[in-house]
């Protein structure tokens, strides 16, 4: 048993200053001034308890690009940023997980790996809508846009899927329309010269109003401008995510970032970014979107940032400059996520949930290193960036996960949920 005594408890509602005691990987009871008989204590003195963030949308690399990360150094790196739970996206080739076979063997690649609690999401191609409805996945992941792979979806494919893939699990939509980005080639300049606004609104549009027809939910992953947001609040089955590369970096870093600086859907600009903190809402989920790539691979044009270490830190130092309260954070990166995925033992700190939870000294300044981020790939796009909100402890199902400077939590450790 563990008993964490003098701290404050986070939820949406706000903060409560009370005990926690911990027994078999479970929160057993919250009150005041607790007592527990042989319970080792953890004095929270001046700390606050969140619980564990939840992550809707990784890429670990397993088991096709391991030079870049894997789930074991993919999973240290959610540890060290206080998210217990990721949702991770299939895998492009090599093979791609968009056949029963490809599924079962990395669910047991991931299995001895993965160092928190984890979601493994099953990838729609062209034509394999009978197979994923049968794949026993618990949900979809559907590409609108061109990825070189299997893992790409023309829109009649698309709505194929919408029909046969069962209707009360989410189909998880990355909305960039292939065919507007083959037609707008070249017309625009820099980074975003084939990515503009519109690219991303008509397909987040053709996914909502395709996936309603048929009464299923959809979720709109990384969505990247205002209008995109306000589509999906107009639809009651649909669920987004944003992430924080999209709220913390715009256009306006790209001199810096150069070649680091590719991510898709592209970064906007500072306008549409205060838009977006703007409409930051009741049903925001933050998801970090973490494509890790080798600096040498992004120096060649790969697309992504490395983020599930950096998400919470920094939606902990946006309280510390009054951006956000700390309740919003707690709704957007544990409680949201949570029901929007059916994660019914995630999300909160209330009496028999799963004891995740992040122990943090709001007021402690520290600096974002890759060397403290532990992601294989080795940069962050946030690098040197000081933050405040230090993360002293994390706590997976109970167990100590990471004590501030160290994952100790083992390869092997994480629990699949399906």
């Amino acid at each position: 048993m563990i008993l964490i005594k003098n701290g404050q408890i986070v939820s949406s509602a706000g903060l409560s200053r009370a005990d926690l005691l911990i027994d078999g990987g479970k929160i057993k009871k919250i009150g005041a001034s607790l007592c527990a008989g042989g319970a080792d204590v953890v004095d929270a003195a001046g700390l606050l308890l969140l619980p564990g963030a939840i992550d809707p949308h990784v890429h670990f690399r397993d088991p096709e690009n391991i030079s870049k990360e894997d789930f074991s150094t993919g999973s240290s790196s959610a540890l060290a940023g206080g998210v217990t739970t990721v949702m991770e996206m299939p895998n492009y080739r090599n093979p791609p997980t968009t056949s029963i076979a490809a599924y079962r063997e990395k669910r047991k690649i991931v299995a001895a790996k993965a160092r928190c609690d984890y979601v493994l999401r099953f990838g729609a191609s062209e034509t394999n809508q009978a197979e994923a409805a049968k794949s026993g996945a618990s949900q979809l992941k559907m590409f609108l846009t061109d990825t070189k792979s299997e893992l790409s979806c023309s829109p009649q494919a698309a709505i194929a899927h919408f029909k046969a893939f069962p209707k009360d699990k989410p189909v998880c939509v990355h909305a960039e329309d292939r065919d507007r980005i083959a037609e707008r080639a070249g017309k625009f300049k820099g980074q975003s010269d084939v990515q503009d606004k519109l690219v991303s609104q008509l397909a987040c549009e053709f996914a909502l109003k395709e996936s309603e027809k048929v009464g299923r939910r959809v979720h709109i992953c990384h969505l990247t401008t205002a209008k995109e947001m306000a589509m999906c609040r107009q639809h009651k089955k649909a669920t987004y995510e944003i992430t924080p590369s999209h709220l913390f970096l715009s256009t306006d870093d790209l001199p810096s970032l150069a070649a680091l600086g590719r991510i898709n859907p592209p970064l906007r600009d500072k306008r549409e970014q205060a838009l977006l903190w703007r409409m930051l809402g009741g049903d925001t989920i933050m998801g970090s979107d973490h494509a890790p790539h080798l600096v040498a691979h992004k120096l060649e044009g790969a697309p992504g940032f490395p983020g599930v270490g950096t998400m919470l830190p920094l939606m902990l130092n946006a309280v510390h400059e009054n951006k956000l309260g700390i309740e919003q954070v707690a709704r957007m990166c544990c409680e949201n996520p949570a029901a929007a995925f059916g994660l019914a033992q995630k999300g909160r700190l209330v009496s028999g949930m799963d004891a995740d939870m992040v122990l943090v000294g709001m007021n402690e300044q520290w600096k974002i290193t890759a060397d403290n981020r532990f992601s294989k790939c080795g940069w962050t796009p946030f690098e040197g960036r000081t933050v405040y909100g230090r993360i002293r402890k994390v706590y997976l199902r109970g167990s100590l996960a990471y004590d501030g400077e160290s994952v100790l939590s083992k390869p092997g450790s994480g629990k699949e949920l399906i």
